[in-house]
């Protein structure tokens, strides 16, 4: 079992379809040598707190435990899948090989101080990081699927819409905190296994 502090991070055994494609990105971006992190694909989870509906990003770790992928001041940096829509992309037809538009969004949060804290007392190195992470989805090699990276946000309350998060309370998007998130579109074909 992992701990909030120092979680695994696991990559489903036999993956199909779009887990496969998670799998090779979430290998390609955990390569960088300043993400500690590299999680793969994540969950909505709801609770109740404080009579309130709280939405929160949490990946399957194992034996039906969760892990909260949605701050985390003990790691150095991390990043997580989103999986939005699937379109197939044309007319689906029998007997021959048909293919998936698959909306992505890699997010990444990161203590700049624990990457490097004396260029983080310096200046704000996000923008490095991004080329980074661009150059691994755009250079990194082949990953057997087409790859296309939309936009990148960097507005916090954009890159986490889909969750209960109150900036005000957290503050954990001042130095040395930042946040940033990738929205790809990969194109899958339909048998698509490791």
């Amino acid at each position: 079992m992992s701990s909030y502090a120092n979680p695994t991070v696991p990559i489903p055994p036999n993956p199909v379809f779009i887990d496969v494609a998670i799998a090779k990105l979430q290998n390609l971006v955990g390569s960088l040598t300043w993400l500690t992190h590299s999680f793969g694909r994540s969950y909505i989870k709801v609770t109740n707190r404080n009579g309130e509906e709280y939405r929160e990003p949490m990946v399957y770790q194992s034996s039906g435990e969760y892990y909260s992928v949605e701050f985390n001041d003990n790691l150095q940096a991390m990043s997580f899948f989103e999986v939005g829509t699937q379109t197939i992309n044309g007319e689906y037809e029998r007997n021959t090989s048909n293919f998936y538009d698959v909306d992505l969004g890699l997010i990444v949060w990161v203590n700049l101080r624990q990457i490097d804290s004396v260029k983080g007392a310096n200046y704000y190195f996000t923008e490095q990081l991004k080329k980074e992470v661009r150059d691994k989805l755009t250079n990194g090699g082949s990953i057997g699927m087409e790859l296309n990276i939309n936009s990148i946000e960097e507005d916090i309350d954009s890159i986490y819409s889909n969750y209960s998060f109150n900036q005000i309370d957290k503050q954990f998007f001042s130095y040395p905190y930042a946040g940033f998130k990738f929205n790809l579109t990969v194109t899958i074909e339909e048998n698509c296994t490791l």
